[in-house]
This record gives structure tokens, C-alpha cells and sequence, in this order.
């Protein structure tokens, strides 16, 4: 006799949602462990997947490390974009790049040195991975100096490039530093230092500074003008007039 029992079927996660899982538990397990010392055995457990299923997905522990990589380049690069377009004035923007940076470095820690500890100095990964993505991340901060130059807020006797080397090149050293003392990184504190260290030796003396500095300046300058011109015109009216003497037109 049949059972009349309905049949129940197996349903299979949608592949883009497994894969999302995987990159996710690859991300934690490499900022945890190190890429080095992380087994794929170990990704797929945190996933809750057999070893096979991940590379079903991903061909090695390599392609594993390329795709966290390119999908943190992209969320960060795409967040950094977004922020500097709101942002008005090229000090207020160097000061939310490196405060950017500094964010991404405490957020994931791990993440970062298995990047620059593990990743970077593998050249042919490098090229592979992260070469094309971190110029356009530190893009961003390059076409800011270009900008500044261009306005007259920076020194026209500056090197762009230079200078987007000393950020991050600061930024890094700074966060290493703090990874080998153990002591954690005051982010507000740190943004001040760096900007103001930076920003006193390349920023053109002129009105331009105050302005970007203060988002409402150019406005309450040019109302300021106005009102003294209109002051002036006044001035000018009275003393046109016969009725107004000076002191040296007494008789």
C-alpha cells in the first residue's frame, strides 16, 4: 500500500546566497588566523558546508583570498566616493581620507594584515588582486590633492602623488605601530595629528584655507562685502551733501 505521505523535496540555496556565505566565513576565518595558517577545511566548517562545497564555488584557498579581497576594495572604495562627494572644501576632504582610513584599519584589523603582511608581498597576487584596486581606492585621495592645486588651496610646488604616498604610508605606520604595542588607536586623535602635521606644510596661505575650513565662510564674506559697500555709498552720499561740513569747514 502507497503511503499517501506528500514527498518532500531538497531545496538548494540560491548559489549567490551560498557563495556569499562562503566569502563570508572566509573573511573571518583569514582576519582570525592569517591566511597562511587558515585551512579551507576550516572556511567551510564556519560556513557550515563540507570542504567540497567550497570549491565547487572556488577553485583554491587562493581564488578564496582574491574574492574577500576585491569585495572589500569595492564596499571600501565605493563608501569613500560616496563620503567625499557630500564633503565641500579640499581640507575637509584630505581629513575624511585619512579618517577613512584610519576607520578601515580598526574595523578589520585582521583583514588589513593579512593584506599588507600576507598578500602585498606576494607580487604575482598582488598584480592579480589587489594592484588595479588599490589605485583606484587611493585614486580618490590623489584627484583630491589634484583638485587643491588646480583651486589654489594647496602649493602649486607640491607633488600629488607624493603627498598620497605620505598619507597612507603615515596611516599604515601609525597602525602598526599600535598592533605591536598593543594599544588602541584613537581614532579622532589620530585623524587631528595627521591632518594638521600634513595639511601645515602643503596648504596654500590665502583665504582659500579659511573658506574650506568653514563650509559658510565664502557666503558671510561676500555678505560682508556687500554690506560695506552699501556703507560706504552711504558715506560717500552724506558728505556730498551741503548740509555736512567737516571740521576744517567751520568758519
Amino acid at each position: 500500500m502507497q503511503s499517501s505521505l506528500p514527498i518532500r523535496r531538497r531545496t538548494r540555496r540560491p548559489r549567490a546566497e551560498r557563495e556569499a556565505e562562503i566569502l563570508e566565513a572566509a573573511r573571518a576565518v583569514f582576519a582570525e588566523k592569517g591566511y597562511g595558517a587558515t585551512a579551507v577545511a576550516e572556511i567551510a566548517a564556519r560556513a557550515g558546508v563540507v570542504e567540497g562545497t567550497v570549491y565547487s564555488y572556488f577553485e583554491s584557498k587562493r581564488s578564496l583570498l582574491i574574492a574577500v579581497m576585491k569585495n572589500f576594495f569595492e564596499a571600501l572604495i565605493a563608501e569613500t566616493a560616496s563620503g567625499l562627494s557630500a564633503i565641500r572644501g579640499t581640507e575637509n576632504q584630505l581629513r575624511f581620507v585619512i579618517r577613512r582610513q584610519l576607520e578601515t584599519f580598526t574595523s578589520d584589523l585582521g583583514l588589513c594584515r593579512v593584506i599588507i603582511s600576507e598578500a602585498r608581498p606576494d607580487i604575482a597576487l598582488y598584480d592579480e588582486a589587489i594592484l588595479d584596486l588599490n589605485r583606484r581606492y587611493t585614486g580618490l585621495a590623489l584627484a583630491v590633492l589634484e583638485e587643491g592645486v588646480e583651486n589654489g588651496t594647496l602649493r602649486s610646488d607640491i607633488v600629488p602623488s607624493v603627498i598620497r604616498d605620505l598619507i597612507y604610508g603615515g596611516i599604515e605606520h601609525a597602525v602598526w605601530r599600535s598592533i605591536f604595542t598593543h594599544r588602541e588607536i584613537d581614532v579622532e586623535a589620530l585623524t587631528n595629528q595627521l591632518s594638521d602635521a600634513l595639511l601645515g606644510g602643503i596648504v596654500r596661505e590665502s583665504s582659500s584655507r579659511m573658506v574650506d575650513s568653514d563650509p559658510g565662510g565664502e557666503a558671510r564674506a561676500r555678505d560682508t562685502i556687500t554690506r560695506l559697500e552699501r556703507a560706504v555709498e552711504r558715506l560717500e552720499a552724506r558728505l556730498e551733501s551741503p548740509s555736512v561740513r567737516t571740521a576744517g569747514d567751520t568758519p
